[in-house]
């Protein structure tokens, strides 16, 4: 059994798996929390250098993408999710 938590609001979510688990948590603060998200994902300091999906370079600010689209947000959830699940 997996656990994860919302780092914004500290609320627990288990799952079979930590996939899962972090999927779980991902809707969550997409859905609650999506303003709380995106200003920390706009910040200077979480600029992702590649794209986690497609591999292009950044290094911009950006809420999508500009090669695939993928939208950068969600992305940095998913980064956050997994670093609060175990």
């Amino acid at each position: 059994m997996a656990e994860g938590r919302c780092y914004v609001c500290n609320q627990m979510f288990s799952a079979k798996d930590k996939d899962t688990v972090v999927e779980k948590v991902v809707e969550h603060m997409m859905g609650e929390h999506h303003g709380w998200i995106w200003g920390d994902a706009m910040q200077t300091k979480n600029t992702f250098e590649k794209c986690p999906v497609c591999g292009a370079a950044l290094g911009h600010l950006y809420a999508k993408c500009p090669n695939c689209g993928a939208d950068l947000i969600e992305q940095y959830a998913i980064l956050k999710a997994r670093a609060y699940a175990r």
